[in-house]
């Protein structure tokens, strides 16, 4: 598998192998007599995504494709600007808790959900950008297109992966509005560790992002000044779709971005990474 002649191949077994380790009942085996419910399934998050992590840098090492995956010490980090690109995604997250007490903040509770986010970005980024895009850039890129191709098709078998959420939510289209956006910003960071050369800022940059979206989640925080919760709202089908939809117009500059990026990239500064 690690390096299957068929990248699509791949990316199911990818898949497979993630959703086992995510729907593994982990948090049978944790009691709640010592950890909040919060605490435990950020617990088990964190364990998980540290397993698919190393399952991924294994996937990576194994490939030997390091300039392609941005683990190379060949290659310097270059155009580090555009890891700052998705920085107005950390000021939206924020701006969702300005009406929030953070006085009721659990160090604990922030620093595990700090750590948790930071995993998950590691653990994507190594198995979809550092090795599922590296695998299907090496297959397409000397085809017309091989560039869009290469970078398009794992930012859509990332975005498909989130539709593992609908086991825990049965809100389809906000899950559907999450895979959507996880392909669009998937696309960026895959055009951006080609341009940059490197992986791990890219791993940093996500989990930040997922930690000032989570934020709020955060137990004890309170949705206004006055202390008091706002009320949970049934909401109808329409509603629903409205509301997931909103996200992806924060997500779709990203996406644009991205293949404007891409566009000007001369094919041959990715075929001189690949190890042919």
């Amino acid at each position: 598998m690690f390096k299957n002649k068929n990248p699509f191949l791949s990316a199911i077994v990818v898949i497979a192998v993630i959703s086992i380790i995510m729907l593994f009942p982990l948090d049978k085996v944790i009691t709640g007599q010592y950890f909040t419910s919060f605490q435990i399934e950020y617990i088990v998050l964190s364990t998980k995504m540290l397993i698919i992590f190393l399952f991924g840098l294994l996937l990576v090492k194994k490939l030997e494709e390091q300039a392609l995956s941005g683990i190379s010490a060949k290659y310097k980090w270059s155009f580090k600007y555009l890891n700052l690109i998705p920085t107005y995604l950390f000021i939206l997250g924020v701006s969702m808790s300005i009406n929030k007490d953070l006085s009721t903040i659990n160090i604990y509770n922030f620093s595990l959900l700090l750590i948790t986010c930071l995993l998950v970005g590691f653990a994507e980024e190594f198995v979809f950008r550092g090795y599922l895009q590296s695998i299907f850039i090496k297959k397409f890129i000397a085809r017309k297109n091989g560039k869009l191709i290469g970078v398009m098709l794992p930012a859509v078998f990332f975005g498909a992966s989130h539709l593992l959420n609908l086991t825990i939510n049965d809100n389809i289209p906000q899950v559907i509005g999450q895979s959507i956006y996880a392909a669009c910003i998937g696309f960026f960071f895959g055009v951006v560790l080609l341009k940059t050369n490197k992986l791990i800022p890219i791993a940093i940059t996500h989990g930040l992002i997922n930690f000032f979206f989570l934020f709020g989640s955060l137990p004890k925080l309170i949705n206004n000044k006055n202390g008091y919760s706002e009320p949970t709202v049934e909401l109808t089908l329409t509603e629903q779709i409205l509301s997931s939809a909103t996200p992806i117009l924060f997500f779709l500059p990203l996406l644009i971005i991205g293949y404007i990026i891409l566009s000007k990239m001369n094919k041959n500064e990715i075929l001189n990474k690949i190890n042919l």
